[in-house]
């Protein structure tokens, strides 16, 4: 695979009608050659190097050999694989200031410009932000298409939103690639609970052959995060009740939309076992589909490092139904009746959200 610039100009420009906002091409600094003119704004080399990380390399290398599996199913397969073997580091969000309503900023050190230390700690767990699974794709794509100069391969940047997604673009098609949309239940956690991939944008496919791929891939998995969790909780009922279990759920024991919620969180957590971030993003559509987003509000809760550097924030879910007050405990991955007496005292585990400031505070660490 060779970088070819008039390509990734041209799959720029359709990416950036499509979505409505210009994008930056970010290519791997391992690329870069000397005395390359550097004159383009619209081109820009990473800041880290991209690389393949261990608990990929045994799939990119079976699919690298494969003469079976044709490239489509190639690319999906490494996306389902990243999507399912990580998760969205959530503490992010704590750092990230709003500017005004189409941009957002966030320091470079949180995955984006990272040192050997950064590295060494991310290995410890599979907490990641779209700057990291964006390259270890990106990458992966490379490596499965280096011999076929048909395909390129880039990553974007949504400099407005601070976001990395891949896109990619060979004869037959251009698509883009995102595992963590902002705006949606990300596909990692999606992919993780049954639901179709939401976050992969085919462009310019005359012949649908990406698209049929997908299509595919989609089959027989539900598109509505609630379709989904009431199939789920059904399924959970019956199975309960053939085998006289099942006694906590009772319709009439509690409010019905409680008892629902209950059930979708034991159903995320046990099933799936799906990550705090996750849980926070599934259960908040559930919400706004179910009760309105005026029943809900976003909190803080604080998990203690060793310093400053290792103290995480992530983000809970309180409700207000009949006058009850509950939370979402997206860390312990529980619901249960809340007081706001526990936003006070000298250390308290939840923060209402507009009272959070990371001023002052070293950088975190990754860990």
């Amino acid at each position: 695979m060779s970088i070819n610039v008039e390509k990734l100009t041209k799959l720029n420009e359709i990416v950036s009608l499509s979505f409505r906002r210009k994008h930056i091409i970010v290519l791997n600094p391992a690329d870069k050659q000397e005395n390359e003119d550097s004159t383009n704004a619209d081109i820009e080399y990473d800041k880290t190097e991209w690389k393949i990380p261990n608990k990929l390399s045994y799939l990119i290398n079976e699919l690298s050999q494969s003469s079976y599996l044709n490239n489509e199913d190639k690319i999906l397969m490494i996306f389902e694989k990243i999507c399912k073997g990580y998760v969205y580091d959530d503490n992010l969000i704590s750092y990230i200031q709003k500017i005004d309503d189409e941009s957002y900023e966030l320091p470079d050190w949180y995955g984006r410009e990272v040192d050997q230390e950064w590295e060494k700690n991310r290995e410890q767990h599979n907490r990641r932000v779209c700057y990291e699974v964006s390259r270890y794709l990106a990458e992966s794509l490379k490596e499965i298409f280096k011999d076929n100069d048909d395909y390129n391969v880039c990553i974007l940047w949504d400099k407005g939103n601070t976001h990395y997604f891949v896109a990619l673009t060979c004869n037959d098609y251009s698509i883009t690639l995102d595992t963590d949309d902002f705006n949606n239940i990300k596909d990692l956690t999606r992919l993780k609970t049954g639901l179709t991939a939401q976050g992969i944008v085919v462009l310019d496919d005359k012949e649908d052959k990406f698209k049929n791929a997908l299509d595919k891939f989609n089959e027989n998995k539900r598109e509505d995060s609630i379709m989904k969790i009431e199939d789920d909780i059904s399924n959970n009922t019956i199975n309960s009740n053939s085998n006289g279990e099942n006694k906590d759920f009772n319709p009439t024991e509690e409010n019905d939309n409680i008892n629902f919620i209950k059930n979708a969180i034991e159903i995320l957590r046990d099933k799936y076992d799906i990550d705090s971030q996750g849980l926070f993003e599934y259960m908040k559509e559930i919400i706004d589909i179910k009760l309105g987003p005026e029943s809900r509000k976003k909190v803080w809760k604080k998990l203690d490092g060793n310093d400053n550097k290792a103290t995480r924030y992530i983000r809970c879910l309180v409700l207000d139904v009949n006058n009850q007050k509950y939370i979402i405990d997206v860390d312990r991955r529980e619901l249960r009746t809340f007081d706001e007496e526990e936003f006070k005292g000298e250390n308290p585990d939840f923060i209402p959200f507009k009272d959070l400031s990371r001023d002052g505070e070293e950088p975190y660490d990754g860990t």
